[in-house]
């Protein structure tokens, strides 16, 4: 059984922990924060009674991989001191804050044999591989366009997300998921033709990514301050698909002649499927995956820009 340690339990971690109740050879023994007292109730919930630094957490307590929820622009020394002591790490998007950064962690990690994954949990529930067969089934016909939008009014104080430090702001927040979507639906050889950004007391807000291959138009819509498109929509020359929140959705509705078919895929967390997969390639010794590696690095690319 793979032991995993999560490194800055907070709000996300607590999904993220119920998702793994459904992974089959990995479990969650162990919690690294910087004030350990603040969250030792929380990890009394999950049986959990190791709980200390990272240095303490994840050199004496037989920790094979880490899973990371802490704030973004930590991780890039996280991760670091992670790879660099042999343990795997599945952290939150965005993995790092530049495309250089994540280049250099992808060689120490496959230097030493490691897995080094983003939690793009998108990428990995069955509602998304569905979605790719019917693409390339031809069920949909040529593709002549999609968009995908993450768009919500996120409700949290100003402090919560007003630029202080690097790696802020909704773009980076949310805005990661439609543009993975993306990419990983039609490949990574798309420019960007343009952006419009919200700004809010100099952070960024919300905006639209403008992109395209030459031949096929992708728009990514992002917003942490309004409602607005939550959805994959993908029209074809034959049909249409669309996908409501499909960062977690088990259920996508196609549309072909006029008739409507909703298939679904029903399960408990979005979360497990990454969790699990994370666990498959350590047991695996797949220390590299050229696709999602990809996806990420192009992700990073227009977060940069």
């Amino acid at each position: 059984m793979i032991q995993i340690a999560v490194i800055g339990p907070g709000k996300i971690s607590h999904r993220f922990m119920e998702g793994m109740k459904y992974v089959t050879n990995a479990c969650v023994s162990a919690f690294v924060s910087r004030h350990p007292e603040s969250v030792r109730d929380y990890a009394l919930q999950y049986g959990i009674s190791a709980v200390g630094s990272m240095e303490d957490i994840l050199l004496n307590h037989g920790i094979d991989a880490v899973y990371i929820s802490s704030p973004n622009h930590v991780h890039n020394e996280q991760i670091t001191f992670c790879l660099e002591h042999g343990i795997h790490v599945l952290c939150e998007k965005p993995i790092v804050l530049t495309a250089r950064e994540f280049q250099d962690l992808l060689a120490l990690a496959h230097e030493r044999n490691l897995v080094l994954m983003e939690a793009q949990k998108a990428l990995y529930t069955p509602t998304y591989q569905a979605i790719r067969s019917v693409i390339q089934e031809g069920t949909l016909g040529t593709i002549t366009e999609a968009e995908a939008g993450f768009c919500r009014n996120s409700n949290l104080p100003e402090t919560a997300w007003r630029m202080t430090e690097p790696g802020k702001g909704a773009l980076y927040d949310v805005g990661c998921y439609p543009l993975a979507v993306l990419f990983g639906l039609f490949g990574c050889g798309f420019r960007e033709l343009g952006r419009t950004e919200q700004f809010l007391h100099d952070t960024d807000v919300g905006g639209i990514i403008r992109l395209s291959d030459g031949r096929l138009p992708l728009t990514v819509h992002y917003s942490m301050a309004e409602f607005g498109l939550c959805d994959l929509n993908i029209t074809g020359t034959k049909g249409t698909l669309s996908c409501h929140e499909f960062w977690k959705a088990n259920s996508f509705t196609v549309t072909v002649n006029g008739q409507s078919e909703t298939r679904s895929f029903p399960f408990e967390s979005e979360f497990t499927f990454e969790a699990q997969r994370f666990a498959e390639r350590i047991e695996h010794g797949e220390s590299q995956d050229a696709e999602h590696e990809r996806i990420s690095m192009s992700v990073l690319e227009i977060l940069e820009r």
